[in-house]
């Protein structure tokens, strides 16, 4: 008979026997990368009461077997953090916000949503402070997604690496999302944010798959699936670009207001991020003779602005010292060259730089908003012209020393 104790033996030994075999099964429930899909870019229209996202999801899986697969889905929700919630809700997984290049705003967002978005998506861990802001010119930022989308799986790649290249490219001036808050914190109350759009023709490009949104109660939906694909006919597909104009929020309007090409080039000259990039010239006369093209590019860019209080007046001056590479060989080999022409054509690249920074200092004014910085520049380096700031009475002088290189 079978003592008490032996008996105690049999039963654990029986018990570790079975949880060995229960770990040699196959599981059967649902693997990790199936509960949870990774956003690449979001897009946000609206501001409290209804807000509209759109997120571009790179699924780890691939859904048909030839790819990594990509798709886009939106919600709605009363807030910011509702609509992404919904989301969720609405895909059945969660969303991973760790590789979230960009955030796209729609047109027509007030500084008092696009500020209350950007700020919970920066306290709540979804946006990085490097994550870049992009304002979707002429479209909601929903549609702009949905139209991105068609155009490949490395749609969200492509965009993250424009703006990337546009940083330090001669090409259009960028910020991130801790970037924009802090100038909107600044004592100029002010901040840039390039525009994107799609180009190409609208008989050429297809609508987007018609995926339509998610209601207030928590429902969601996704269009798109595998990348790439287009829902009609065209055999020609829209291409991203990074419009050469910022929208500037902050001053006395609630809406952004738009720079045009000419004045947003002054904001990138005064930018110290932007090293290098193609730098053209077109119509310019050397030497009496009228060049219809002339490209260069940037080598080497050193930007210093000082300030200060002088005869009762406020006064900034930008210095801007640039090498530019001319590979023309028309121009380069011609005998001229360095005796005329060489001097001719910096002295009108200089008076290019110092017309479209005095331009934008000029809108600036105008319009009441400070997206330069001078405020907070008197601020940090002259207490005296701080104290007496007004930007309409400051005196802004550019110089401009551009060297040729062949």
């Amino acid at each position: 008979m079978m003592t008490r104790r032996r008996r105690i033996l049999v039963y654990k030994l029986f018990c570790i026997l079975f949880g060995l075999v229960l770990l040699c099964l196959p599981y059967r429930g649902m693997p990790y990368s199936d509960l949870r899909v990774v956003a690449t870019v979001l897009g946000i229209d609206g501001g409290v009461g209804e807000v509209t996202v759109a997120a571009q999801l790179a699924v780890p899986v691939a859904q048909n077997g030839d790819g990594k697969a990509s798709t886009v889905a939106t919600a709605k929700g009363g807030s910011i953090s509702e609509a992404l919630e919904n989301l969720e809700i609405g895909l059945g997984r969660r969303v991973d916000y760790g590789h979230l290049s960009t955030v796209a705003i729609g047109e027509g967002m007030t500084l008092e949503d696009v500020t209350e978005h950007v700020s919970y998506l920066m306290s709540s861990g979804k946006a990085g402070p490097g994550a870049y802001l992009v304002y979707c010119n002429a479209s909601k930022a929903v549609d702009f997604i949905e139209q991105a989308q068609q155009m490949g799986e490395s749609s969200d790649a492509e965009l993250g690496s424009l703006i990337s290249y546009s940083k330090s490219g001669n090409h259009v001036a960028t910020t991130t999302a801790l970037r924009f808050l802090q100038t909107l914190n600044s004592s100029s109350h002010a901040a840039i944010m390039p525009c994107v759009e799609l180009e190409g023709s609208e008989s050429d490009a297809q609508p987007a798959a018609a995926g339509g949104t998610g209601g207030g109660g928590g429902q969601g939906s996704s269009s798109g699936g595998q990348s790439g694909q287009s829902s009609g006919g065209g055999t020609e597909r829209k291409k991203l670009v990074a419009a050469d104009t910022v929208a500037v929020y902050g001053g006395e309007s609630k809406l952004p207001v738009m720079l045009d090409a000419y004045t947003t080039k002054g904001v990138v000259w005064q930018d110290k991020n932007s090293d290098f990039g193609l730098v053209e010239l077109r119509n310019v006369l050397v030497d009496g003779e009228e060049v219809k093209s002339l490209s260069t590019r940037i080598t080497k860019k050193k930007v210093k602005r000082s300030v200060k209080r002088e005869n009762g007046e406020n006064v900034m001056e930008y210095k801007i010292k640039m090498k530019l590479r001319l590979d023309d060989s028309r121009i380069c080999g011609s005998p001229l060259f360095y005796d005329k022409w060489k001097n001719a054509i910096e002295d009108e690249f200089e008076s290019v730089i110092q017309n479209n920074l005095l331009a934008a200092v000029s809108f600036s004014k105008e319009n009441k908003v400070d997206f330069l910085g001078i405020r907070e520049t008197f601020r940090k380096f002259c207490r005296e012209g701080f104290d007496s700031f007004e930007l309409d009475n400051v005196v802004v002088t550019v110089k401009a020393d551009v060297s040729i290189q062949t």
